[in-house]
């Protein structure tokens, strides 16, 4: 292996899946795709939802096809490794998957990051020190003996980060890293890559949302199928109607149209908190006296760093928790009296990760199940117009478990849409949605906020929250500052971030 042979190249890779449903035709993902990244640099490759940026990954890492199935070629060498020959050695590589929570599996966190170190037959007397370092550097020192699926979606996030961080592989392939962490937490996690980085690491990181691609040395675009060569970011923001074109990026006319629409608040209460206190089985407890009310109508970000307690309040509207003590009440009705099933008329709830609330074989299917369980009229003419809300048409006969991650939060948010419930609350759904998916989104947060629709949004994106009526911040379980955005948001610790 040559000392000065790049971190990574490709020349010529094509790579396409075989057909899910049995036809000849395969699913063709990239082709004659050439890339080279040298030694100790970064690049992001920023692409639409489903436009292969995973997959180029799974290729990288050498697990497509070798355990995917499809078909590859090319020539693809990892620091003068022949990928195509044999599978790497996790010295040389290390892969963050985009959904992070299915890489972990240990007992305690501490033992998941210790695990790597141990396959790597690193010294018992060392793997103690290196473990502590890993967890302190990605702010997990105070959660080591919590189980992966005791932590918030940031924290696993940041867990996989660490373990991987901590072996310290030549090349780490990092799909979208900065989904679902809060804005402290972003810049964390990028202070700790860029030491990794300075170290000799190379760096390949993917996103859906050009926003996210300044870190970077380079940028390159995945589009249909074809990888363009790396640029500035600087001189790709130039470019406006060409990242728009490619999905990547937003347009402010969508973010304009929410923000001048304007709430249809009314009362009594939408939702309402007295006295909160949750404490999981394990005896961890989460909430400690929550006060709330939310009018009908309001539009309400709900904020606060990873772990806090945002999903597990959210998740006491629909009557997937129920409290400790205290009280919930749902327009007007305490939810101890009410099943989830009868809460689902009134509240559509949106989970961290799509694929936890998704099971038909196709996604019409998918669509369809909600109305009909419900007895909803016009069924049919519901689904249409979800499934065109957020550009489903092409994939509506498809299996949702086959998309791509941002493919399934749309998904999710569109099964909402065909439902019409007069209480959204959506936790974190912007996380996996590229620049269309994004406008896609806004479109129907602005629809239903001109409707009358209570929208209680869990989120980390600060976009997101200076258009709200009302910000909640909840810290440790409890609520710190509750009022207007402009009141709020520029006293965070984190405002200058956001």
């Amino acid at each position: 292996m040559s000392a000065a042979a790049p971190a990574i190249l490709a020349q010529d890779l094509s790579f396409s899946y075989p057909s899910y449903d049995g036809a000849t035709v395969s699913q063709t993902v990239f082709q004659h795709l050439d890339l080279q990244v040298e030694s100790g640099t970064a690049l992001t490759v920023a692409g639409s939802s489903g436009g292969g940026k995973s997959t180029l990954c799974h290729v990288l890492a050498g697990l497509a096809p070798r355990h995917t199935d499809g078909q590859l070629q090319g020539s693809l060498r990892l620091a003068g490794h022949d990928i195509l020959a044999s599978a790497p050695s996790p010295r040389l590589v290390g892969l963050l998957f985009q959904d992070a929570a299915v890489q972990l599996f240990n007992t305690t966190a501490e033992d998941e990051v210790a695990w790597g170190l141990e396959a790597l037959e690193v010294p018992p007397e060392v793997i103690g020190a290196q473990v502590m370092l890993a967890l302190r550097r990605f702010g997990l020192l105070d959660q080591r003996h919590r189980a992966p699926w005791q932590l918030s979606g940031g924290q696993q996030k940041r867990l996989a980060l660490a373990a991987l961080w901590a072996m310290r592989p030549q090349v780490l392939l990092l799909d979208e890293p900065l989904q679902g962490l809060d804005p402290v937490g972003q810049t964390e996690v990028l202070a700790a890559l860029e030491l990794l980085r300075q170290e000799g690491s190379t760096l390949l990181f993917t996103t859906p949302d050009f926003s996210e691609v300044a870190h970077s040395h380079k940028v390159a675009l995945l589009e249909g199928g074809v990888l363009a060569a790396p640029a500035s970011a600087a001189d790709l923001v130039a470019h406006r109607e060409r990242l728009e074109a490619a999905g990547i990026l937003c347009p402010a006319e969508a973010w304009d149209r929410l923000r001048d629409t304007r709430s249809v608040i009314t009362s009594p209460p939408a939702l309402e908190a007295r006295n909160l206190r949750f404490r999981y089985p394990n005896g961890l407890a989460v909430l400690h006296g929550i006060n709330l009310t939310v009018s009908r109508g309001e539009y309400v970000a709900l904020i606060g760093t990873n772990g806090s307690g945002k999903t597990t309040l959210a998740r006491h509207f629909n009557g997937l928790l129920r409290p400790t003590m205290g009280t919930v009440h749902v327009m007007g009705q305490d939810t101890a009296l009410r099943s989830t099933g009868q809460l689902a008329r009134e509240v559509g709830f949106l989970f961290q990760r799509p694929e936890q609330q998704l099971f038909a074989a196709a996604v019409r299917e998918e669509l369809t199940y909600g109305p009909r369980r419900l007895r909803l009229p016009d069924v049919d003419a519901r689904v249409e117009s979800a499934l065109a809300l957020f550009g489903l048409h092409d994939v509506a006969a498809s299996p949702p478990a086959i998309l791509g991650y941002g493919r399934q939060r749309a998904v999710t948010l569109a099964t909402l849409a065909a439902l019409d419930p007069p209480i959204l609350i959506l936790d974190e759904p912007t996380a996996g949605l590229d620049g269309r998916g994004r406008q896609q989104l806004l479109a129907w947060l602005a629809e239903r906020r001109a409707a009358g629709t209570t929208l209680v949004l869990v989120t980390h994106e600060m976009a997101l929250a200076r258009l709200a009526d009302r910000v909640i911040v909840l810290h440790e379980g409890r609520i710190t500052a509750d009022g207007t955005p402009p009141e709020i948001l520029p006293h965070l610790p984190w405002g200058e971030i956001a």
